[in-house]
């Protein structure tokens, strides 16, 4: 019998196909001569026998060009998953996909029923239950886009008091805008739902960082949008995040020590050149 594995990155499973191969004039099992029956059920047995050559952690994630992209056959593409391909490779250890909305993913990350979230920004509140595998693996900068005559008048902080700006619920991009209860901010699921409410004139401004919307814009996704000339100061450092609470805390380090190989040899900068505007 000859036992292949296949592993499935994109589609988020895996799965084992075992493949018995007799030669028709060779006895299957010798030892059982005589006892057809048993040798049947060892046989089956032996068939119904789960496979597992190399341990497995869940990601959980979701949609966010160009770091994972839906491709037209369902799988996912992009920075990350190029990234998660890679780290695969290097640790032996099987990374399964799990797509789901970002904040289920993240209240998964507090119950332990996901291991790991890739594409996550630090803050205090996240790092209560997820450990950010250092060092982050890509940065952002966070932006203000609008409408041309709208984005014209944002040249500091203070000037998005009065602006409704849209957001993407459950992200973070800088402080003090993630806490800053003064502003009116608005929020919805995902950056392509604000980009089309921005492009038809449902919110004067919106926020975003420079990696995710300059991609889409460059797409052709979104026209007639302008990047406001504020930038904020501080970058959105992107990182692997491993749930304090996943049972498999004992394949951290050899994941840990594949990222910062990957990180440290500049191939991630190579990767994701394929995905800039």
């Amino acid at each position: 019998m000859k036992i292949r594995r296949i592993l499935s990155l994109n589609h988020g499973f895996s799965y084992v196909v075992r493949e018995g191969i007799f030669n028709q004039q060779d006895k299957p099992c010798e030892v059982c001569d005589g006892m057809g029956k048993l040798c049947g059920i060892v046989l089956l047995l032996l068939f119904a026998m789960p496979v597992r050559a190399t341990p497995m952690l869940t990601v959980a994630t979701d949609l966010w060009p160009p770091f994972r992209i839906l491709q037209a056959d369902g799988r996912l593409q992009g920075l990350d998953m190029d990234i998660l391909r890679r780290l695969q490779q290097a640790s032996g250890i099987e990374l399964q996909v799990r797509r789901m909305p970002w904040g289920r993913a993240l209240k998964q990350m507090q119950t332990g029923q996901v291991d790991l979230m890739i594409g996550l920004a630090y803050t205090a509140e996240r790092a209560q239950f997820i450990d950010y595998l250092q060092p982050a693996y890509y940065q952002c900068w966070p932006a203000f886009y609008g409408q041309p005559v709208n984005v014209a008048r944002i040249h500091q902080y203070r000037d998005l008091q009065g602006v409704k700006v849209g957001y993407v619920l459950n992200s973070a991009y800088f402080e003090p805008f993630n806490s800053d209860s003064r502003l009116d901010k608005h929020g919805v699921p995902t950056e392509d739902q604000l980009l089309r409410m921005v492009q038809r004139g449902h919110l004067p401004l919106m926020i975003g960082t420079d990696c995710q919307v300059d991609y889409a814009l460059s797409q052709g996704n979104a026209s007639r949008i302008g990047k406001a000339d504020y930038r904020p100061a501080t970058p959105v450092t992107l990182y692997l995040g491993m749930s304090k609470h996943s049972p498999h805390q004992s394949l951290r380090q050899p994941l840990l020590v594949a990222l910062q190989n990957l990180v440290a040899s500049g191939e991630i900068r190579v990767m994701a050149k394929r995905y800039q505007p």
